[in-house]
């Protein structure tokens, strides 16, 4: 993906984070936590190289001698 399309999906984790923070219930405070979550998950997944997400998706796989 582009690099504004990094950009984009951190800026919208952190308006989530906001919204979650202003929201006056706690059912819209939870789903815009949620929001923010997998917003700040895509923009991780796009600055990440995949070996990285190799090692987090199979910590002891990683660990073990070939």
């Amino acid at each position: 993906m582009r690099e504004n399309d990094t950009t984009y999906f951190y800026r919208r984790s952190v308006d989530e984070q906001v919204a979650a923070q202003r929201a006056e219930c706690e059912e819209a405070r939870h789903r815009h936590e949620e929001l923010a979550t997998m917003y700040r998950f895509r923009a991780a997944m796009l600055t990440m190289r995949p070996a990285s997400w190799a090692d987090v998706l199979q910590p002891e796989a990683a660990a073990e001698p070939a």
